[in-house]
């Protein structure tokens, strides 16, 4: 518990919310963080805390229904994408030695440098360790959504827009992020996870499959339901309109569903298109009984973009 906590800055927040003059704190937390709420209600010492229920996926899912509660509301474990009164980002950054770095066999000379928030705060320093090695590093900053140089989202990959580096280095745990960049640049992208040590060139072969199979069960579909989150950061209603004119323009019925949380089990439509985070198409399919397709996906199975257009989505 005590390694997990240090990674948050709590001396920082104690002193933003003492400055501030508050007296009311809300907490709201991702569902690993969850577990250790109580003890973060501890470090928040004196303040009334009330900690929200309500599910934490990302930087953009803020919850704002807890804010005329509060004086202010502490959101946990992600990096800002943008300013809210009220509310105080604090991030959860994981140290580790950026030396690891220096045993990567990497064959192209020049590396475009990427990682999730958690360890992106220290991709300058690995920057200078690779370069020393010999290596030529590209680390620019994405779009505003993306406060790091480096950073990249599961939807924003723009601190890799017009890379000219050979390959990519991405740096974290999990493979989703470094698939998208991979589908996203179409180049070589190596993982490396300075807590495992595992090192790996990634393969999007098994990811384009999964999503061909879906496409594939969405083609004969003449139903579709549209989804927009109403989450702040996820809003992308102007989109649904203008994919539910194209699916209507194709002969298909469809209809634009509004939801916070994505459920939609109990309609009766044969796909689902969503726009809210990308991360439930890509992820969150396995337990839905109906197929679920990003927009791009949805213009190819209308024929409207080629498979070999293929993209990955994005929210900018």
């Amino acid at each position: 518990m005590s390694s997990i906590l240090s990674r948050i800055d709590f001396d920082s927040v104690l002193k933003e919310l003492k400055r501030r003059n508050v007296r009311t704190v809300g907490v709201q937390l991702p569902d690993g963080l969850k577990y250790f709420s109580k003890e973060i209600a501890e470090k928040l010492g004196d303040f009334e805390v009330l900690i929200s229920a309500s599910p934490s996926f990302g930087a953009c899912d803020v919850d704002t229904s807890i804010l005329p509660y509060v004086d202010v509301l502490l959101h946990f474990a992600h990096e800002p994408i943008f300013e809210l009164d009220g509310v105080i980002y604090v991030p959860y950054r994981v140290d580790f030695h950026e030396e690891s770095v220096k045993h990567l066999k990497i064959k192209e000379n020049r590396i475009a440098l990427i990682a999730a928030a958690q360890y992106a705060w220290k991709l300058e320093s690995v920057k200078a360790i690779l370069e020393n090695e010999g290596y030529e590093v590209e680390l620019k900053k994405g779009s505003g959504r993306v406060k790091l140089p480096g950073q990249v989202l599961g939807c924003n990959y723009s601190a890799l827009k017009g890379s000219g580096a050979g390959a990519v280095l991405f740096i974290g745990d999990g493979l989703f992020h470094p698939v998208g960049a991979a589908i996203y640049t179409g180049k070589k992208v190596y993982r490396f996870s300075p807590l495992s040590k595992e090192f790996e060139e990634v393969d999007t072969g098994c990811f384009l499959k999964e999503r061909m199979l879906i496409m594939s069960k969405a083609l004969n579909a003449e139903s579709f339901g549209i989804v927009v989150s109403t989450k702040i950061g996820q809003n992308r209603l102007n989109l649904a309109r203008k994919l539910k004119k194209i699916a209507e323009r194709s002969g298909k019925k469809s209809d634009i569903i509004i939801t916070d949380n994505f459920s939609v089990e109990n309609f009766n439509y044969e796909c689902y298109v969503n726009t809210a985070c990308p991360r439930i198409a890509y992820d969150d399919h396995h337990r839905r009984s109906k197929p679920i397709i990003t927009p791009q996906e949805l213009e190819i199975v209308v024929g409207l973009r080629s498979w070999e257009q293929y993209k990955i989505d994005e929210i900018l």
